[in-house]
Protein backbone atom coordinates (compact mmCIF):
# COMPACT_ATOMS: atom_id res chain seq x y z
CA UNK A 1 0.00 0.00 0.00
CA UNK A 2 1.32 3.45 -0.90
CA UNK A 3 2.19 5.78 1.97
CA UNK A 4 0.25 9.04 1.55
CA UNK A 5 1.61 10.74 4.67
CA UNK A 6 3.43 14.06 4.25
CA UNK A 7 6.25 15.05 6.58
CA UNK A 8 7.25 18.59 7.56
CA UNK A 9 10.83 17.95 6.40
CA UNK A 10 9.56 17.68 2.82
CA UNK A 11 7.36 20.78 3.05
CA UNK A 12 8.23 24.41 2.55
CA UNK A 13 9.26 26.52 5.54
CA UNK A 14 6.61 28.28 7.59
CA UNK A 15 6.76 32.03 7.09
CA UNK A 16 5.28 32.99 10.49
CA UNK A 17 5.70 30.10 12.88
CA UNK A 18 3.42 31.63 15.55
CA UNK A 19 0.37 30.97 13.35
CA UNK A 20 1.31 27.53 12.12
CA UNK A 21 1.07 25.73 8.78
CA UNK A 22 -2.74 25.42 8.76
CA UNK A 23 -3.26 29.18 8.87
CA UNK A 24 -0.83 29.64 6.01
CA UNK A 25 -2.72 26.99 4.07
CA UNK A 26 -5.92 28.97 4.56
CA UNK A 27 -4.15 32.12 3.38
CA UNK A 28 -3.05 30.33 0.20
CA UNK A 29 -6.59 29.09 -0.33
CA UNK A 30 -8.02 32.60 0.02
CA UNK A 31 -5.41 33.94 -2.39
CA UNK A 32 -6.44 31.38 -4.99
CA UNK A 33 -10.09 32.58 -5.09
CA UNK A 34 -11.05 34.61 -8.14
CA UNK A 35 -13.79 36.73 -6.54
CA UNK A 36 -12.30 39.69 -4.65
CA UNK A 37 -15.37 40.19 -2.46
CA UNK A 38 -15.26 36.53 -1.45
CA UNK A 39 -11.52 36.82 -0.70
CA UNK A 40 -12.24 39.84 1.50
CA UNK A 41 -15.04 38.03 3.34
CA UNK A 42 -12.86 35.01 4.06
CA UNK A 43 -9.98 37.27 5.07
CA UNK A 44 -12.08 38.91 7.80
CA UNK A 45 -13.05 35.47 9.08
CA UNK A 46 -9.43 34.37 9.09
CA UNK A 47 -8.37 37.54 10.94
CA UNK A 48 -10.86 36.72 13.71
CA UNK A 49 -9.35 33.24 13.96
CA UNK A 50 -5.82 34.64 14.13
CA UNK A 51 -6.86 36.90 17.01
CA UNK A 52 -8.17 33.91 18.94
CA UNK A 53 -4.93 32.03 18.40
CA UNK A 54 -2.88 34.96 19.68
CA UNK A 55 -4.87 37.02 22.22
CA UNK A 56 -1.67 38.80 23.26
CA UNK A 57 -1.92 40.78 20.03
CA UNK A 58 -4.85 42.69 21.57
CA UNK A 59 -2.48 44.24 24.13
CA UNK A 60 -0.37 45.91 21.45
CA UNK A 61 -1.15 49.43 20.33
CA UNK A 62 -1.09 48.54 16.63
CA UNK A 63 -2.63 45.07 17.06
CA UNK A 64 -5.28 45.45 14.34
CA UNK A 65 -2.93 46.64 11.63
CA UNK A 66 -0.25 44.21 12.75
CA UNK A 67 -2.50 41.17 12.16
CA UNK A 68 -3.56 42.42 8.73
CA UNK A 69 0.12 42.92 7.89
CA UNK A 70 0.83 39.35 8.98
CA UNK A 71 -1.88 38.18 6.59
CA UNK A 72 -0.14 39.92 3.70
CA UNK A 73 3.24 38.53 4.74
CA UNK A 74 1.93 34.95 4.72
CA UNK A 75 0.46 35.53 1.23
CA UNK A 76 3.84 36.73 -0.02
CA UNK A 77 2.25 40.19 -0.47
CA UNK A 78 -0.02 38.88 -3.24
CA UNK A 79 -3.40 38.89 -1.46
CA UNK A 80 -5.67 41.42 -3.20
CA UNK A 81 -8.50 42.29 -0.78
CA UNK A 82 -10.33 45.32 0.55
CA UNK A 83 -8.32 45.68 3.73
CA UNK A 84 -9.06 48.35 6.35
CA UNK A 85 -5.36 49.20 6.34
CA UNK A 86 -2.95 49.90 3.48
CA UNK A 87 -1.06 46.82 2.40
CA UNK A 88 2.59 46.83 3.50
CA UNK A 89 5.35 46.74 0.97
CA UNK A 90 7.82 43.89 0.94
CA UNK A 91 10.89 46.12 1.05
CA UNK A 92 9.41 47.97 4.05
CA UNK A 93 8.69 44.82 6.06
CA UNK A 94 12.13 43.29 5.62
CA UNK A 95 14.29 46.40 5.64
CA UNK A 96 17.07 46.54 8.20
CA UNK A 97 16.66 48.90 11.15
CA UNK A 98 18.65 52.10 11.28
CA UNK A 99 22.05 51.63 12.85
CA UNK A 100 22.39 53.22 16.27
CA UNK A 101 25.64 55.11 16.61
CA UNK A 102 27.55 54.88 19.87
CA UNK A 103 28.69 58.06 21.54
CA UNK A 104 32.36 58.72 20.97
CA UNK A 105 32.83 61.33 23.70
CA UNK A 106 35.63 60.64 26.16
CA UNK A 107 34.81 60.52 29.87
CA UNK A 108 37.58 62.03 32.00
CA UNK A 109 36.70 60.08 35.16
CA UNK A 110 34.93 56.91 34.09
CA UNK A 111 34.33 55.68 37.64
CA UNK A 112 32.13 58.74 38.26
CA UNK A 113 30.38 58.62 34.89
CA UNK A 114 29.36 61.11 32.24
CA UNK A 115 26.59 62.71 34.32
CA UNK A 116 29.11 64.14 36.76
CA UNK A 117 30.70 66.23 34.01
CA UNK A 118 27.26 67.49 32.96
CA UNK A 119 26.39 68.46 36.54
CA UNK A 120 29.65 70.35 36.91
CA UNK A 121 29.08 72.27 33.68
CA UNK A 122 25.52 73.16 34.69
CA UNK A 123 26.72 74.33 38.09
CA UNK A 124 29.34 76.58 36.49
CA UNK A 125 26.62 78.31 34.46
CA UNK A 126 24.84 79.60 37.58
CA UNK A 127 24.77 83.35 38.07
CA UNK A 128 26.24 83.98 41.53
CA UNK A 129 29.29 82.52 43.24
CA UNK A 130 27.18 81.40 46.20
CA UNK A 131 24.90 79.39 43.91
CA UNK A 132 27.89 77.76 42.25
CA UNK A 133 29.46 76.76 45.56
CA UNK A 134 26.15 75.45 46.89
CA UNK A 135 25.71 73.37 43.75
CA UNK A 136 29.22 71.92 44.13
CA UNK A 137 28.49 71.01 47.75
CA UNK A 138 25.49 68.99 46.58
CA UNK A 139 27.65 67.33 43.93
CA UNK A 140 30.08 66.32 46.67
CA UNK A 141 27.24 64.62 48.58
CA UNK A 142 26.23 62.71 45.46
CA UNK A 143 29.79 61.58 44.78
CA UNK A 144 30.17 60.30 48.33
CA UNK A 145 26.85 58.46 48.30
CA UNK A 146 27.44 56.89 44.88
CA UNK A 147 30.95 55.81 45.77
CA UNK A 148 29.93 54.23 49.07
CA UNK A 149 27.04 52.41 47.41
CA UNK A 150 29.19 50.95 44.63
CA UNK A 151 32.51 50.32 46.37
CA UNK A 152 31.10 49.86 49.89
CA UNK A 153 33.82 52.10 51.26
CA UNK A 154 34.50 55.77 51.99
CA UNK A 155 36.20 58.09 49.55
CA UNK A 156 38.80 60.61 50.65
CA UNK A 157 37.94 64.30 50.49
CA UNK A 158 41.13 65.10 48.58
CA UNK A 159 40.07 62.78 45.75
CA UNK A 160 36.71 64.51 45.41
CA UNK A 161 38.22 68.00 45.62
CA UNK A 162 40.89 67.24 43.02
CA UNK A 163 38.33 65.67 40.69
CA UNK A 164 35.98 68.65 40.85
CA UNK A 165 38.87 71.10 40.50
CA UNK A 166 39.96 69.38 37.28
CA UNK A 167 36.42 69.20 35.87
CA UNK A 168 35.78 72.87 36.67
CA UNK A 169 39.21 73.82 35.27
CA UNK A 170 40.11 75.55 38.52
CA UNK A 171 37.14 77.94 38.40
CA UNK A 172 35.86 76.80 41.80
CA UNK A 173 37.98 76.84 44.95
CA UNK A 174 37.04 73.53 46.58
CA UNK A 175 38.77 74.50 49.84
CA UNK A 176 36.35 77.39 50.21
CA UNK A 177 33.44 75.07 49.41
CA UNK A 178 34.58 72.66 52.12
CA UNK A 179 34.93 75.51 54.62
CA UNK A 180 31.43 76.85 53.89
CA UNK A 181 29.69 73.47 53.62
CA UNK A 182 31.50 71.01 55.91
CA UNK A 183 28.40 68.83 56.22
CA UNK A 184 28.65 67.96 52.53
CA UNK A 185 32.02 66.30 53.16
CA UNK A 186 30.83 64.07 55.98
CA UNK A 187 31.29 60.38 55.34
CA UNK A 188 28.21 58.48 54.25
CA UNK A 189 26.96 55.88 56.70
CA UNK A 190 27.71 52.45 55.32
CA UNK A 191 25.17 49.61 55.48
CA UNK A 192 24.91 47.92 58.85
CA UNK A 193 25.78 44.50 57.49
CA UNK A 194 29.32 45.65 56.75
CA UNK A 195 29.78 46.76 60.34
CA UNK A 196 28.47 43.44 61.56
CA UNK A 197 30.80 41.50 59.32
CA UNK A 198 33.82 43.55 60.30
CA UNK A 199 33.04 43.27 64.02
CA UNK A 200 32.42 39.55 63.74
CA UNK A 201 35.65 39.08 61.82
CA UNK A 202 37.54 41.07 64.48
CA UNK A 203 35.98 38.98 67.25
CA UNK A 204 36.83 35.75 65.48
CA UNK A 205 40.41 36.87 64.92
CA UNK A 206 40.80 37.87 68.59
CA UNK A 207 39.41 34.51 69.71
CA UNK A 208 41.79 32.66 67.46
CA UNK A 209 44.73 34.64 68.90
CA UNK A 210 43.67 33.73 72.45
CA UNK A 211 43.51 30.05 71.51
CA UNK A 212 47.01 30.20 70.05
CA UNK A 213 48.36 31.76 73.25
CA UNK A 214 46.75 29.02 75.36
CA UNK A 215 48.27 26.33 73.15
CA UNK A 216 51.73 27.89 73.46
CA UNK A 217 51.41 27.92 77.27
Amino acid sequence: MRDEHSYNTSRSDIILKEYGRNIEGLVQFISSLEDKSLRTQYAYTLIALMKQLHPIQKQLNDSQQRIWDHLQVMSDFKLDIDSPYPAPKENMMFSKPRRVEYTQSNIRFRHFGKNLEAMVQNALELETKEDVELAFSKIVKLMKSFYSAQVNNQIEDDVIMNTLSILSKGKVNMKEVKAKYPDAFKNVKLPSNTAVTTSSSNNSSSKSKKRRKKRRK
